[in-house]
């Protein structure tokens, strides 16, 4: 029973915020080794990886407008920044 009780612990204390701390950095394009220890380590920086922009256009996650350059989500059809046309 306290064998159970440890893993259980430190499978919701360190386990789950790193995995899901680092598929939210790959969908944003950043390192998600780097992310997946970070978030592992110190849970409350899920909080610094959920708030963060993207670094690069990731397709499915985010695209980069020709005009400004912002990274608008991929389902928007207008930049937020600029309001101009997104191509598709």
């Amino acid at each position: 029973m306290q064998l159970v009780q440890e893993i259980a612990f430190y499978l919701v204390f360190f386990a789950i915020p790193g995995v899901v701390g680092a598929r939210i950095a790959w969908t944003k394009g950043r390192n998600p080794l780097l992310w997946l220890v970070l978030n592992g380590l110190f849970a409350p920086t899920l909080m610094v990886t959920i708030f963060q922009g993207p670094t690069r256009a990731v397709p499915g996650h985010y695209r980069q407008c020709p005009s400004c350059h912002g990274y608008s989500k991929w389902r928007e059809s207008v930049c937020k920044y600029c309001q101009s046309e997104l191509p598709l």
